[in-house]
C-alpha cells in the first residue's frame, strides 16, 4: 500500500474506534455546499440577465407600436382616398384595354366585309374561293383555280385591292385525287392556291410561309363561298 493511498483511506478507517483526521470530511461537506451555493448563484445571474433581455426587447417592441401608431394616425385620412384612385386607374385601364380590343375587332370585321365585298363585286372566272379566314392585321384565303393563268390573275387581283401592304403565296400546286401519286396528277386537276395578306398598319410584314407572330383577333374563319365557277 502506498502512502497516498493509506492517507486517503486514513479517515474511513479508525484506529480503536477514533477517527484520526475528522476535519476532513468537514472541509468536503462545506466545500461541497459552496460548490451549489456557486451554481445557484451562476443559474440566478443567467436567469436574471435573460429576463433583462426579454424585458428590454418587449419594452423596445412597445415603443416602436407607439410611435408607429402615432405615425400611422395621420395618414388614416388618406387610406379612403388611396383606395379609391387605384380602383378608378384599375377601372381606366380594363376600359382602355377594352376599348383597344374593340377598335380591333371593329376593324377586323371591316377589312373582312370589305375583301368580301371586293372578291364578290367581280369575280374571275375559273377560281373558286373555299376559305377565308380573317385576323387583326392579316388574312388566310384558300382557293382553287382551273389552270396557271386563272391562278395569277386571282393572286393579282388580290395584290391590286387597297390597303393591302403585302402578299406572300404559302401553296401554289395541283391538286391530286385522294389516293393518287403525286407523279400522277392530271393536268386537268385544279390549282390550289394559298394566300396570306398583310393589311396596311400592321406591326411587321412577315415573310412568304413564315407562321403569324399573333392569331387575335378572328372575325371569321372557314368561309365557304364560290368566286366563280
Amino acid at each position: 500500500m502506498t502512502l497516498a493511498r493509506a492517507v486517503r483511506e486514513l479517515p474511513r478507517r479508525a484506529v480503536g474506534g477514533f477517527n484520526l483526521l475528522p476535519w476532513r470530511q468537514r472541509a468536503i461537506r462545506r466545500r461541497r455546499c459552496w460548490r451549489l451555493l456557486e451554481w445557484g448563484a451562476a443559474a440566478l445571474g443567467g436567469g436574471a440577465c435573460a429576463l433583462g433581455v426579454v424585458l428590454w426587447q418587449r419594452v423596445e417592441c412597445s415603443a416602436l407600436e407607439a410611435r408607429r401608431a402615432v405615425l400611422e394616425r395621420p395618414l388614416a385620412q388618406w387610406r379612403a382616398p388611396l383606395a379609391e384612385a387605384q380602383r378608378l386607374t384599375l377601372e381606366s385601364e380594363a376600359r382602355r384595354d377594352g376599348e383597344r380590343l374593340a377598335r380591333q375587332h371593329a376593324l377586323a370585321t371591316a377589312r373582312f366585309f370589305a375583301l368580301a365585298d371586293a372578291l364578290a363585286s367581280d369575280p374571275l372566272p375559273g377560281v373558286g374561293l373555299q376559305q377565308l379566314a380573317q385576323f387583326a392585321d392579316e388574312t388566310d384565303l384558300q382557293a382553287s383555280a382551273a389552270d396557271e393563268s386563272a391562278a395569277a390573275a386571282w393572286l393579282g387581283r388580290l395584290r391590286s385591292l387597297p390597303d393591302i401592304e403585302a402578299v406572300s403565296v404559302r401553296e401554289l400546286k395541283r391538286g391530286a385525287p385522294a389516293g393518287a401519286a403525286r407523279e400522277r396528277a392530271s393536268d386537268g386537276e385544279p390549282i390550289r392556291v394559298a394566300a396570306h395578306l398583310v393589311w396596311q398598319g400592321a406591326s411587321t410584314v412577315p415573310r412568304a410561309g413564315a407562321p403569324r407572330a399573333h392569331e387575335a383577333p378572328r372575325a371569321s374563319s372557314g368561309v365557304a363561298a364560290k368566286e366563280a365557277t
